[in-house]
């Protein structure tokens, strides 16, 4: 089944797609979405990220489009775990930009995305 990209989002939950992380190749988590890229075209209370369990690796979500771990990075998924941003799975008052964020990781592997209360 061919993944039909997201061209508007209002409320709930906002499937991002899946994505193929090649180590030091940093991608927007909008990439696989049919939506503006220019700034704050797209908020959302939380970003959540889930990586099956092979390989063993870390996955980075990246505040700016920058390679591997350091000090941009807000959120560190190990292999086989759900994460989300901000971290514990409350949603808050405030606004992710989400054009902001990239994933990279320490392995080639394979993750899924989501946005929650997303607005486009």
């Amino acid at each position: 089944m061919a993944w039909q990209a997201v061209t508007h989002s209002i409320g709930g939950i906002t499937p991002l797609g899946v994505f193929t992380i090649t180590p030091g190749t940093p991608q927007n988590i909008l990439a696989n979405t049919a939506l503006d890229s220019k700034r704050y075209a797209f908020q959302c209370r939380q970003i959540g990220i889930s990586l099956d369990s092979t390989p063993s690796g870390e996955i980075y979500l990246n505040y700016g489009n920058i390679a591997g771990k350091g000090g941009q990075t807000a959120l560190i998924v190990q292999s086989g775990q759900q994460q989300s941003l901000p971290i514990g799975i409350r949603t808050t008052d405030g606004l992710i930009d989400a054009t902001q964020y990239y994933l990279d990781g320490s392995a080639a592997c394979v993750v899924a995305v989501y946005a929650m209360d997303a607005t486009s």
